[in-house]
Parts: C-alpha cells; structure tokens; sequence
C-alpha cells in the first residue's frame, strides 16, 4: 500500500523535474542589431552655387579593425570592445564610401557620383579617401581622421590634398548602439561638406 501511495508523487516529480530542465536548457535569445551610416538629409542645400559636376569616389582604405561585421567601442588609447549583437549592415569602408557619395551627390547637386568603377573620362575629379581612425569610445565621443586626395583625368599630381580630424560627442553607446550610427554618420556628414568645398575649388583650378 505505501509503494502503491507513493507512485504518483514520483511521476510528479519526475514530470517536474522534466520542464524544469527543459526550461533552463533552452538558449536564451538575443536579438542581433544591424546598422549602416545614414546620408545627410536631403533637403540641405548647397552652400555655393556649382555647375553640373561628375566625381568619382574611389575604395577608401580603413584600419582593419573596422572591418569586422560587430561595431566597435573604443575603450582607452590601445582597447576595443565589440558589440557581438550589434552589426553593422555592410563593411564598414563600403558603407563609408557609399554614404560619402551620397552626400556629395545632394551637396553638388549631381546625379553623377561613381563608385571606383567610371570610365577614363567619365569623371572632372577623383576623391581617395585613407581613414585612420572612425569609431566611438564608452563615453560617446566619435572621432574621425583621414587623408583625402583630389585628382583629374590624364594627371598624376594629386589638384588638392589635406587631411580632416573631426570629433563629435554623442550619447554613450552602451546599452544604445544605435548612437554609434548617428555619431559616425553625423563625422561623415561633415567630412563630405568640407570635402564638397575642396572638390569646388580644386575643380577651378583644373587646368
């Protein structure tokens, strides 16, 4: 009679203990994030009147620790944290590439911006872009380094060259990774405005 009363509670705890471990061996999951660098926004205008230019912009070089697909954090001079369920969409020097052309598209008021694949004549100026440094630290600061040469057509000393250091602080990216985005999109922004400016003036002195 005891074993007999003692059978159900065993086949409930053993049911029990069943779900329970069904529950705790269950992976736990994460949503992964997917970002790109957005444009500047279409409705800003051109700050010089400009007649119709065609701009080539060449394969910018970036460090290799910025072509990972996590995003990047910055923690101290030489330390970098990547966001495992934060990615971005697209490498990220193509994503610059492509963002960088976009502005400069609405900046000139031009339909005519190529990716690295125009033809030999097709182009007034050539942009090739060297970044250094694009990333963000834990306390939201982005910054921005890179080298740029303008060149034309049939000529191979570089129009105008320079060099941008550009910082912004932003919200810090922890928790938010988003802010990473509109932090380095809003470097970008300014990087092709100054660019802008410099292809006006190198395309003047084209001779």
């Amino acid at each position: 009679m005891k074993s007999d009363f003692c059978l159900p509670h065993i086949v409930l705890v053993t049911v029990v203990g069943t779900l329970l471990t069904g529950c705790l061996l269950k992976p736990v999951t994460v949503s992964t994030r997917h970002f790109v660098l957005a444009p500047i926004a279409t409705n800003e205008a051109t700050t010089v009147a400009t007649g119709h230019l065609s701009v080539g912009v060449g394969v910018v070089k970036m460090p290799a620790y910025l072509l990972r697909n996590s995003m990047a954090v910055r923690d101290g001079d030489n330390e970098f944290d990547y966001l495992e369920d934060a990615l971005w969409g697209e490498r990220l020097d193509r994503c610059f590439q492509r963002t960088v052309a976009a502005n400069l598209s609405r900046l000139l008021s031009s339909d005519s911006i190529y990716l690295a694949d125009w033809w030999h004549d097709q182009t007034q100026a050539r942009v090739f872009i060297n970044v250094q440094q694009f990333d963000v630290d834990v306390s939201g600061r982005g910054t921005l380094i890179a080298q740029w040469r303008i060149t034309v057509p049939n000529s191979a000393m570089p129009l105008k060259t320079g060099e941008a250091r550009l910082d912004r602080t932003g919200a810090s990216p922890r928790g938010n990774p988003k802010v990473i985005a509109t932090t380095l999109s809003e470097l970008a922004a300014e990087f092709s405005r100054d660019l802008a400016q410099s292809i006006r003036e190198a395309v003047k002195l084209k001779p």
